[in-house]
């Protein structure tokens, strides 16, 4: 015979989903605009009551259209059993879109589009465009004694912002299928204690390749920027997540820096599969975190392709058409059938590296110098790999205005160079 808490919770989970209601708004508004129906659908100038109103179960539809100068704050909270859900609809004139006034030109000032409360836990939201606001979505860090929890957003797209997402304290946090371009600062943000965070089949593109928009980014451009801005965040999972075109050449430091993805030295447990960096000022990884993963990842077209400051397993990569394939400055780091080609130096380790790089069933091709070292730690040490060196010395050629765009866009198998049984890359299909 079942217990009574367990009947007694049983009934409550009844209770709640038999009360879960569907709210439809829309930019105008329809009938009575009392959100029973499309017909009869709340205004956006409502949307902050509408929220506010939510109960566990509840779906909240936003009919397609221009929401000019709106704002979500997120503040209710959904439950394991039943989660709130917010969820764009396409009425046949597209998804709904938020707008406002940010330019790059002031790129301090502007708006946010979703701001998540302490009390927001339980909550996906789904299927928006944001335009032209200081900040897509942001959870400032919480006074509360847990962090919110069970957060999704899903078909987020950002464009003309400073940042896409910044978040602080949100745990079981899904980012999913989200495009965030023309950014001026940084992509995704994680500031502090964020754990167990998967990104899957998310882009960031600071500039889409133009130099007039790579003239006015900010320092530092990051696609993806894992903080340490106070509690450490855990668990960070990326899969099939793009970094590109985060550039600022107008740097007047003499080291120019930009990265594609970026993980500061208090996170723990992090882990890339099948991730592009491509075509960043600095680096497509910038790791600073023990016993980070890479599978199947690909970098190209970045100054430094790959850069471990502590210790790193990588297999079957490619880094391809830049400065450094593989920069270390502490170690061991092992890359296992991973493919160099077209490299300044295929792998280095700097002054403060003291365990070796350990290349296995690897390719080298085309690569000015195989292995450098600037200190008497660390060095490179090659097991069964290939070597091929160009069949002539190649000078290294003058620095364009703005970096050029790799031949290849790191999909499907690379065009150079040819492949290897056993050695070196091989390219994997993207699960569906």
């Amino acid at each position: 015979m079942p217990r009574p808490t367990l009947v007694f919770c049983l009934i409550l989970s009844f209770i709640s989903l038999s009360r879960a209601a569907e709210v439809y708004v829309t930019p105008e508004g329809a009938g009575p605009k009392d959100g029973s129906s499309w017909d009869a659908a709340h205004d956006a100038g409502s949307l902050l009551e509408v929220v506010t109103a939510l109960k566990p179960g509840d779906t909240l539809l936003l009919g397609g259209g221009t929401y000019a100068q709106t704002s979500l704050n997120i503040n209710v909270s959904g439950s394991d059993a039943a989660p709130i859900t917010i969820r764009g609809v396409d009425r046949g004139a597209g998804l709904p879109t938020f707008t406002h006034t940010w330019t790059i030109d002031d790129p301090s000032k502007g708006a946010t589009a979703i701001r998540l409360s302490d009390e927001a836990s339980h909550v996906a939201i789904e299927n928006l465009r944001i335009d032209g606001y200081r900040t897509g979505i942001f959870a400032d860090d919480t006074s509360a004694a847990q962090s919110r929890t069970n957060l999704t957003f899903r078909g987020i797209d950002v464009t003309h912002c400073r940042y896409g997402f910044y978040l602080s304290d949100c745990d079981d946090l899904l980012i999913e299928d989200c495009d965030l371009v023309r950014y001026s600062k940084h992509g995704y943000r994680l500031e502090q204690g964020c754990d167990r965070v998967v990104f899957r089949r998310c882009l960031a593109d600071c500039s889409q390749g133009d130099a007039e928009w790579e003239k006015h980014t900010e320092l530092l451009p990051f696609g993806f920027n894992i903080n340490n801005g106070g509690r450490p965040s855990s668990h960070i999972t990326f899969e099939d997540c793009t970094a590109v075109n985060n550039m600022m050449p107008l740097q007047k430091n003499r080291y120019k820096n930009g990265d594609g993805f970026v993980i500061e030295g208090n996170t723990t447990n992090v882990t890339f599969v099948r991730c592009r960096g491509i075509r960043n000022q600095d680096a497509g990884y910038d790791l600073k975190v023990d016993d980070v993963q890479l599978t199947d990842c690909v970098a190209i077209g970045n100054g430094r392709q790959l850069r471990i400051w502590t210790t790193a397993t990588i297999e079957n990569c490619y880094f391809g058409y830049g400065g450094t394939g593989l920069w270390s400055n502490g170690g061991p780091v092992t890359a296992t059938r991973c493919t160099f080609y077209d490299l300044s130096v295929a792998a280095m380790t700097d002054d403060r590296a003291k365990l070796p790089i350990t290349l296995t069933d690897c390719v080298i091709a085309n690569c000015r110098t195989t292995k450098r070292q600037t200190a008497s730690g660390g060095g490179a040490t090659l097991e069964e790999t290939l070597v091929v060196q160009p069949q002539e010395k190649v000078k290294p050629a003058e620095k364009p205005a703005t970096r050029p765009i790799p031949p290849w866009d790191g999909t499907g198998q690379p065009t150079a160079p040819e492949t290897v049984p056993d050695k070196g890359y091989q390219a994997v299909a993207v699960p569906e």
